[in-house]
């Protein structure tokens, strides 16, 4: 199976997209907050400030995956 880079980073978006969600909402139900309480704009700017982190993850998965592909080197 042939994964392009681009998949793996939108793959890889979609995974951070839902625990920037789920994360407060886990936490609201948890204290018996208000969702809306919890996932205010600080937990929004975290979430947009850490993003960076994410791509950079996706470049290393997609360079492991790629060297594992290719093989050792001879």
């Amino acid at each position: 199976m042939q994964r392009s880079y681009t998949s793996i980073v939108y793959e890889m978006s979609l995974y951070y997209g839902l625990l920037a969600i789920v994360l407060p909402l886990i936490y609201a139900v948890t204290n018996q907050l208000s969702f809306f309480a919890v996932f205010n704009i600080e937990w929004l700017s975290v979430s947009v400030f850490l993003y960076p982190i994410v791509l950079i993850l996706a470049v290393i998965r997609y360079a492991i995956y790629h060297f594992k592909k290719i093989g050792p080197l001879s």
